[in-house]
């Protein structure tokens, strides 16, 4: 069994904190999934459960992208379109790989979520820090 103590990949820290109470929630919960996604692999868990869980981390990628689009409209961010197109390219190239996966022309394998959770890590860091900038420097705050 692995140490408790030992960081996974998929392992969340205040580094990814962008000062917004529900946003740092939500990605919280992302990286949970994400290690949900990893542990079940690595414990050798068949084909439907690993499709179930990542189908379940795309879909609450999606909600998480839909709040924050809505929270980017109610404090008028005005970088709102080109981080909206950022969520669309996501949304797109996660549904293509759940289509390959279940046509059985991709496999579910480590590279698989690492690219997802790389591409969550790369956009906490730059285009959602933006928008808790913006909300502090603008002092608009979600109502």
């Amino acid at each position: 069994m692995a140490d408790s103590f030992v960081m996974t990949p998929f392992q969340w820290t205040a580094d990814y904190a962008v000062g917004v109470r529900q946003i740092d929630e939500e990605h919280q919960r992302l990286f949970a999934l994400a290690e949900k996604v990893h542990r079940a692999m690595l414990e050798g868990e068949g084909k439907a459960i690993l499709q179930a869980l990542l189908a379940g981390l795309v879909a609450y990628t999606s909600y998480h992208f839909a709040h924050e689009e809505q929270l980017m409209e109610r404090i008028g961010y005005p970088g709102y379109r080109e981080h909206r197109a950022q969520h669309e390219d996501l949304r797109s190239r996660a549904r293509e790989m759940q289509d390959r996966l279940a046509s059985g022309e991709l496999t579910i394998t480590i590279e698989v979520i690492q690219f997802l959770m790389e591409w969550v890590r790369k956009h906490i860091a730059s285009s959602d820090c933006r928008i808790a900038a913006y909300m502090k420097k603008s002092r608009r705050w979600p109502v």
